[in-house]
Order: C-alpha cells, then sequence, then structure tokens
C-alpha cells in the first residue's frame, strides 16, 4: 500500500511527536512504500518579516502546502493519507486538498482537533469542551491557545472557517486511540462507520543488563505542567513521608515543584530532570510503580506503555482514556483525579503489598507483548487502511 503521512512536528518534541516516529519505523519495517510530507513548527523561530505577515492567514489555508501536497500526490500516487497534526504550517489546506484529489484521508485523534482550538478540551486549569459544537469564541474569550487573545483568535478563525467548508467531512476515518475518544467524537456528530479504535503500541527497549533491587520507590514520568496533576502528586507524598518519590521529566512548572519541595521539606521526593536511553528505562525498571495522576483528558500515556514493557503496575486517575489503558486490579490501581488523599492511599496499598504489585506488573507485561505490540498495533493499522481503501474504491464515506 501508497502511504502519505503527514505531521507537522511540534517546536518542543513530545509524545505525539514521538508517536508519529515509531509509526514511520513501523510501517517502514513491513515494507509499506511512503512517502513523509512534514514540516517543523520550529522553523517559525526563524521566519522574517514577510513569512511572519503571512503566518497567520495560511495557519488558516496554506496555498504553499496544498499546492505542494498537489505535486506529491501527481508523483506518488498514494493509496491512503494518513494525517496526523497538520498545525499550523501544514494548515487543514491539506484536507481540502487530498479530498479535491480522491484520496481517502485517515486522521489520527492524538487530542480534540478540530473540536477545540488547544486540541486538549482543557484550560485555564480545568475540563472544557465548550467550543465542541462550533462556538470557537470561548476559546478567544478564554485565551485557550498558550493563554493569548491573538493566537487563540488565529485558531478559533481557522478551525471555524475550515469545519464551514466542510473540513470534516472530507475526512474519510478517524483513529481513536481509546473508546473514551471515540464517545466524544459520536457526541459531536462523527458517523460511527467513520471511526476506528487502535490504541498506541510499544517497542521493548533493547536489551539492558540487569538491574538489582528493583521497587526502591514509586516514579512519576512525564512533562511538568499542572494538566499532569503533579501537584496533586505532590500533595499526596506529604502524606507518605516513608515512601521514595522521583519525578522523571521537566517542563515549565519544575522550578515550582522544586520550591515547593524544598519548603516543605519533602525529603522523600527527588526531581530528576529530563532522562532519556538506557537511564530513562534503569529508572523505570528500579520502581515499585508508575503514577499517572493526569487532571485533563489524556488521550493515550506512552508512559503506561513504557511502564507495561518493564512489567511495573500504574496507579492512574480514572480519567479520559487512562481507564481504558489502566485495568482496575489487573494492571494497576485507579483513583478519582484531584483526590490527594484516593492517590495516597493507592500508592500505600502497592507499596505494602510487593506482591500484588508483581502480579499486576507481570500483567501489564503480558500487555504489552500482545494487545499493545508492534505486530497488533501494524495489523490494525492495516485493516483500517485496507477497509477505507476499499470504502473508497466503492464511493463509500
Amino acid at each position: 500500500m501508497r502511504i502519505l503521512l503527514i505531521h507537522s512536528f511540534y517546536q518542543h518534541f513530545g509524545g505525539e511527536d514521538s508517536v508519529v516516529n515509531s509509526e514511520i519505523e513501523l510501517l517502514k519495517q513491513h515494507g509499506e512504500e511512503m512517502y513523509l510530507f512534514t514540516r517543523r513548527n520550529e522553523e517559525t523561530k526563524d521566519f522574517g518579516i514577510t513569512q511572519r505577515a503571512l503566518f497567520f492567514p495560511q495557519t488558516i489555508y496554506s496555498w504553499n502546502s496544498g499546492a505542494e501536497i498537489e505535486g506529491v500526490v501527481e508523483r506518488f500516487k498514494p493509496d491512503i493519507a494518513f494525517v496526523h497534526n497538520v498545525y499550523p504550517l501544514i494548515s487543514p489546506a491539506a484536507y481540502h486538498t487530498l479530498h479535491k484529489l480522491r484520496v481517502p484521508t485517515v486522521q489520527m485523534l492524538h487530542g480534540f482537533r478540530p473540536y477545540c482550538p488547544n486540541g486538549f478540551f482543557y484550560t485555564q486549569g480545568k475540563i472544557c469542551e465548550a467550543c465542541k459544537f462550533g462556538n470557537y469564541l470561548n476559546a478567544v474569550v478564554r485565551r485557550c491557545y498558550k493563554d493569548s487573545y491573538g493566537l487563540s483568535a488565529l485558531y478559533a478563525l481557522s478551525l471555524g472557517l475550515n469545519r464551514l467548508a466542510g473540513m470534516v467531512d472530507k475526512i474519510s476515518a478517524f483513529i481513536c486511540l481509546t473508546p473514551f475518544f471515540k464517545a466524544k467524537m459520536l457526541e459531536v456528530g462523527i458517523p460511527e462507520s467513520k471511526l476506528f479504535i487502535r490504541p498506541n503500541f510499544i517497542c521493548p527497549p533493547p536489551p539492558l543488563p540487569h538491574v538489582p533491587g528493583g521497587n526502591k520507590y514509586v516514579l512519576f514520568a512525564g512533562r511538568l505542567v499542572p494538566e499532569k496533576g503533579c501537584w496533586t502528586l505532590l500533595r499526596a507524598f506529604e502524606q507518605l513521608v516513608d515512601v521514595p518519590l522521583k519525578i522523571m521529566g521537566t517542563g515549565p512548572i519544575e522550578q515550582e515543584l522544586r520550591n515547593y519541595v524544598a519548603k516543605k521539606r519533602l525529603f522523600n521526593v527527588e526531581l530528576l530532570g529530563f532522562k532519556s536511553g538506557s537511564e530513562k528505562w534503569d529508572l523505570l525498571r528500579s520502581s515499585a510503580c508508575v503514577v499517572i495522576p493526569s487532571e485533563w483528558y489524556e488521550s493515550f500515556s506512552v508512559t503506561a506503555l513504557e511502564a507495561y514493557v518493564v512489567g511495573k503496575p500504574i496507579i492512574a486517575s480514572r480519567l479520559g482514556g487512562l481507564p481504558y489503558v489502566v485495568e482496575e486490579s489487573k494492571s494497576g490501581l485507579l483513583f478519582e483525579a484531584g483526590h490527594v488523599d484516593q492517590l495516597a492511599q493507592k500508592v500505600r496499598f502497592l507499596w505494602e503489598r510487593p506482591d500484588e504489585a508483581e502480579r499486576m506488573g507481570e500483567y501489564g507485561h503480558q500487555l504489552s507483548k500482545t494487545k499493545y505490540s508492534p505486530e497488533q498495533g501494524y495489523r490494525n493499522l492495516i485493516n483500517i487502511f485496507s477497509q477505507i481503501h476499499s470504502d473508497a474504491g466503492r464511493g463509500i464515506g
């Protein structure tokens, strides 16, 4: 199958970019013919005066991207387009152009665009679905995109105008990471026939030397932002002074967290900063469990799969896609998002019951080899592509 993969990489490399890179490698390994149409949002840092002046209108509709995609389709003749992120540099022009050229388009839903200008259904410290039925003015009033009236207005205008121009109807299918995402798409009126569930997959890390003496601490791994539940996490560990916590990651509130740890004299908490490669895997493998205390609609935590692949149970908030990834009492435990006492209780339960933690970790490890394996991820994706390509050939959708 000839696959045109489209993605605009973010300024700060994150989970979505990592997933896209994994998808590219997966398809290459299976010998699929691919053309990568990509941009990198960090290009905006080097924009000159003319490019800056054109940034706003081209975010709404980039004629350059449309023309470039048209040329790619003419030369490569893809069977299907696999779209991840088009904002801001590629723009929704991709959808209109592909539809005009009769290329079936499959949109991977890493977030909630085109129904939310920032893609998260989260703003100003709380979950928000005010824009999902089309009134994007809410996003401007609440400064939903980077806390900026101007940028919020830009994305509100881009989504609003393109939605009126039939952008959503021109997408052949949407891949949802969990049933939660599918339910949200049904709420906004996407036909069920266009919705497919396909979770992320995890490639096992390279063989590493055995790390003796695991279960030394509880681990948080992720971007340090309020919506990841970082404050709830710290407040829970104020009640768990005898349980060590390591925080792996960086982000805009890192210094605030460090100051809080110092002020409260939380000697059981250590902020490690960003870690990668074998150092990251060693930290995961030596932990007792991994905590994902998100307070927004987490799409599909890559950290969860990393915990599973090294056989560690997960304690996660009962919110968004997480309850579909963490199987209660099988691969981990769930608590109500934002509830400090509940989180502390769940951590205490696993910390004092290493046999239970090991049992749950082994269950999760088996999931990483079956449900979330690269081979299963490839089969799921190709089955979706085949169905959409076949339907397009018969004039369906």
